[in-house]
């Protein structure tokens, strides 16, 4: 599982409901910490569990524009995420659902389609999401668990569909959630911001990028009999895109990363796709989470190829902690565009 932030309350009375591409919402909206890690700049109601809301892309970001591909294109986890912040800032917004909320991710999805719109331009990318929200209510009639069905319009095209389905629960009674599972209370990322854990790390166009700090593998060995992979986690614990505030375990983000640096490797190692990792690109993913990854305790990360004859370019990647998988994600990797 993983969790967004538990923000400060503030009254829906405050929220403006306008389409626009002109300044981004309220942080706590998103429940994020700087402002610089804001994408979504508006939302309208199109009905009583609907609504539209408005992104923009960035050109320049340390992390989700950290790619060596050509041409560069929007990243498919930029695009989840924005679908993430839209989707609780609707929640909050629609169904006045208090900031003090945690919402925990139980499964997501984001399958891009190919085209020109998802090519980097001179001006930020204008994305327009529509979203149908679906509540589960408890016998008190409060609201547990929510699914978002998405639909992604870049530069007057569709460009692709997601879904999110989340828990959620108040801050107090996910406090007390998390510290029943561990029998204490979990540590913070930031008492983990230390050069050591990241030894071996694997290089960064290896992994089809330029910055260290977006690396979040380590000690990483190929089985070629299997076709597989397996490798530690291990991100930089003070990298502001994937850390944006403290967490007391590793957030979704982190794990799909891995997931999609885990496959491009498999394939470079396989020469299964033309190209290099560079090139090629992993532009749908599926993904489950069933226990909370903790922080103080290694997590195994498995990748593979699928066995399906269908899916010739998947791989499924699994995380494995203290005996038991946390997560699973299922990734396309698309070969360059010459090749398609």
């Amino acid at each position: 599982m993983t969790t967004s932030e538990i923000a400060p309350e503030r009254k829906r009375s405050g929220v403006l409901e306008t389409l626009g591409f002109h300044q981004t919402v309220d942080r706590r909206m998103v429940h994020r910490a700087s402002v610089a890690e804001v994408f979504v700049t508006g939302m309208q109601r199109t009905g009583d569990l609907t609504f539209r809301s408005a992104a923009q892309l960035p050109l320049s970001h340390a992390y989700f524009n950290d790619h060596l591909g050509t041409p560069a294109t929007y990243d498919p986890l930029l695009l989840l995420e924005i679908c993430r912040q839209a989707s609780i800032y609707g929640a909050h917004a629609q169904l006045d659902i208090p900031l003090k909320t945690t919402f925990m991710v139980n499964d997501w999805a984001i399958d891009l389609h190919h085209g020109d719109a998802l090519i980097i331009d001179r001006k930020p990318g204008e994305l327009l999401l529509s979203e149908t929200m679906t509540p589960a209510y408890d016998r008190r009639n409060r609201i547990t668990a929510l699914r978002f069905d998405i639909s992604l319009e870049l530069a007057g095209e569709t460009v692709g569909n997601a879904h999110i389905r989340v828990s959620s629960a108040p801050t107090a009674q996910y406090a007390s959630l998390r510290y029943m599972q561990r029998g204490s209370t979990p540590p913070m990322t930031s008492a983990f911001r230390s050069p050591d854990a990241r030894q071996n790390a694997e290089r960064p166009a290896r992994v089809g990028r330029r910055n260290p700090a977006n690396v979040v593998l380590s000690d990483v060995d190929f089985d070629a009999g299997q076709a597989s992979l397996t490798a530690a986690l291990a991100p930089d614990f003070g990298n502001s895109g994937l850390f944006d505030h403290d967490y007391d375990h590793i957030p979704a983000m982190v794990l799909m990363e891995a997931a999609r640096q885990s496959a491009l490797l498999l394939y470079s190692s396989s020469g299964t796709i033309g190209g290099t990792n560079g090139t090629c690109s992993a532009a749908a993913f599926e993904a489950s989470f069933s226990r909370f990854a903790e922080l103080d305790s290694p997590v195994r990360v498995v990748a593979a190829f699928e066995a399906r004859q269908e899916s010739p370019h998947r791989v499924s990647v699994t995380f494995e902690q203290s005996g038991a998988t946390v997560a699973a994600v299922r990734t396309e990797v698309r070969p360059p565009a010459s090749t398609r």
